[in-house]
């Protein structure tokens, strides 16, 4: 479903992507792991298009995208959970919601929030409180819920865990495993390691902007670089 081949990002002079090649096939849970400033948030950034690369190509579906405007992307079925959340905290989370879907016919808007709702109970209980009120699990929710909102075929979420109580990541956790179930292929970058290859089927872990190591996620899970380095062994 998605290819990425010899991409190079940079910041000014500092080069934060050297020539990452990835894959992930429809119906895969893809996790990409690796420390801080590893350029795992600027790679899914530059599938989204809000960087371009200055080298390298990203094909969707078959098809070249890696010139493509973001609301294009969008429309093509990607759709990107940020890191650190980015609701719009005065906004209601119906508001929130509506914003997600904001490429959908009208009709279709209340059917999909009543969709998403399902997914996350809570917010169906919130839909006329402000985003900003709202607890950091349910934030993530709601992040969750209004990228889910375009009806993604291909959903990027980055550190969805990210700041949240061990029971509230089990949560996130099990609606990811959830949405895998029903076929939705998910490109995952997640700080906690133990719980990203439980989850997903294949992983590739990243250095310095380059991909160190990849295949199946349980293999890695033993691998002892990755022990050494992620898992604390």
């Amino acid at each position: 479903m998605l290819e990425l081949d010899d991409l190079h990002v940079y910041y000014g002079n500092i080069r934060a992507l050297d020539g990452v090649s990835l894959r992930v096939g429809s119906g895969e849970l893809v996790a990409l792991i690796g420390s801080n400033g590893a350029g795992k948030s600027t790679t899914l950034k530059t599938i989204s298009g809000l960087i371009r690369p200055s080298q390298g190509t990203i094909r969707y579906e078959g098809n070249e995208i890696t010139r493509h405007s973001t609301d294009r992307i969008v429309g093509l079925g990607i759709s990107h959970c940020p890191e650190g959340r980015h609701i719009f905290g005065r906004l209601t989370v119906r508001e929130n919601l509506i914003l997600g879907g904001i490429q959908r016919p009208a009709a279709e808007l209340e059917p999909g929030i009543d969709a998403v709702t399902e997914i996350f109970p809570r917010l169906r209980e919130r839909l006329g409180q402000a985003g900003g009120t709202l607890s950091g699990g349910e934030q993530q929710m709601l992040a969750i819920a209004r990228a889910l909102m375009s009806e993604p075929r291909l959903l990027i979420l980055d550190e969805p865990s990210l700041g949240l109580a061990p029971l509230m990541v089990e949560r996130i956790f099990e609606v990811i495993d959830r949405l895998k179930g029903k076929g939705l292929t998910i490109l995952l970058v997640e700080q906690n390691v133990h719980q990203a290859l439980d989850v997903a089927d294949r992983a590739y872990v990243m250095e310095a902007g380059r991909i160190a190591l990849e295949g199946p996620a349980a293999e890695l899970r033993h691998d002892p670089r990755v022990e050494r380095s992620y898992l604390g062994h």
